[in-house]
């Protein structure tokens, strides 16, 4: 019993030591790797964008359905087509005088008492507006690995761009309508 005594009394040695740390710092990488934060919060951010952007396409294909008037009244607010804005320099009145430009507020089935924004809404992650008269498009950059396949296929002729809306080809970085 003396010799097992002394024997734990020794402690660790410095191989023992060094072996345990490599393999707890092997483990905090593997973990960082799997529950990677900042993916966690672009995937976040993406999903408040997909939901604002499919609740503003519900809600303007409702407001053409129920309107009297010319489409152009309807997406341009009786403004000049084509009309465009985007989250990032318009207001967020639904009126029609916000970045989208179709009057939300006057919804019988559908209210809209805002519009949203974008949750980091700078110069490169905004929403974007455009209609000419008779067609409309909105869309954002979506910026997380597991959202990012939705951009290419949407249907839309930006592959960078997440696009929803009655014609797709409205909003372009070159050509189109509204060119930003």
């Amino acid at each position: 019993m003396k010799k097992s005594a002394q024997a734990l009394a020794k402690g660790f040695t410095l191989v023992e030591l060094l072996v345990v740390i490599a393999i707890i710092a092997i483990l905090a990488v593997i973990s960082w790797y799997f529950v990677n934060p900042l993916e966690i919060n672009s995937r976040g951010r993406d999903v408040a964008r997909l939901a604002d952007l499919t609740s503003l396409q519900n809600a303007i294909s409702l407001a053409v359905q129920e309107a009297t008037g010319s489409a152009a009244e309807i997406l341009c607010n009786g403004g000049a087509t084509p009309c465009n804005g985007s989250s990032n320099s318009g207001t967020r009145s639904s009126d029609g005088t916000g970045w989208v430009k179709v009057n939300l507020s006057a919804q019988k089935t559908a209210s809209v008492p805002t519009l949203p924004v974008d949750p980091i809404n700078d110069a490169v992650k905004h929403y974007t507006y455009c209609s000419d008269g008779n067609a409309w498009e909105i869309n954002t950059t979506l910026e997380s690995q597991q959202q990012s396949g939705k951009a290419g296929g949407d249907g839309g002729n930006d592959p960078a761009l997440y696009e929803l809306g009655s014609s797709l080809s409205l909003i372009a970085t070159s050509g189109g309508s509204c060119t930003y």
